[in-house]
């Protein structure tokens, strides 16, 4: 016979969160994502939150099913959301989606400049830069193709994401191939 949890009926929900989540997360690690998946459903259904729907868009991204996290993540508007958003974006193809998810705009175009505060800092420079060299304006056939400008932003984000955090590596290789000049490396640590 198991024991009968006395309590205010808010702290027992609570309670019920913290579990599921910690059962959740302890699911993910472990790659079992069908547990995962079934445990955030439950919390998602318990406390719909921007953040258990995060939990819930994780386990369907990290099983391999991009598109079902994209219907989660839709209305969200919280920086992590947004981001794997455009991490789900960018696995189907969608790069101009995924463009508006990290600048939170309906126009990619609204940061010319490549001075946008994105989700997740570096990471987010970083994939919103990659995301810049995807994305190519097409010209009709007749014209030559000009993208100069999605590569100036490219390198502008890459940049800037060093900025943040000189120990992504990813960046330095993705300006040195663009033939861009880049701060050195930092001293590795001790």
């Amino acid at each position: 016979c198991t024991p009968v949890r006395s309590g205010h009926p808010g702290q027992l929900a609570a309670d019920m969160n913290e579990t599921l989540w910690a059962y959740c997360q302890s699911s993910l690690q472990n790659h079992l994502y069908e547990n995962a998946i079934f445990l955030a459903e439950r919390l998602c259904a318990e406390t719909p939150s921007e953040a258990s729907r995060l939990l819930l868009a994780n386990c369907h991204y990290a099983s391999g099913a991009p598109a079902r996290a994209c219907a989660i993540l839709g209305n969200c508007s919280a920086p992590q959301n947004r981001y794997l958003l455009a991490l789900c974006h960018v696995k189907l193809g969608r790069h101009l989606e995924a463009q508006r998810a990290l600048l939170g705009s309906a126009s990619p175009s609204a940061d010319p400049t490549g001075t946008a505060i994105v989700p997740n800092g570096a990471a987010g420079l970083y994939l919103l830069g990659t995301i810049c060299l995807k994305v190519q304006p097409q010209p009709p056939a007749s014209l030559p193709r000009d993208d100069t400008n999605e590569r100036s932003r490219a390198v502008l984000y890459f940049k800037r994401a060093l900025e943040l955090d000189p120990y992504l590596w990813s960046a330095y290789e993705a300006l040195a191939a663009l033939g861009k000049e880049f701060p050195p490396p930092p001293l590795p640590l001790p």
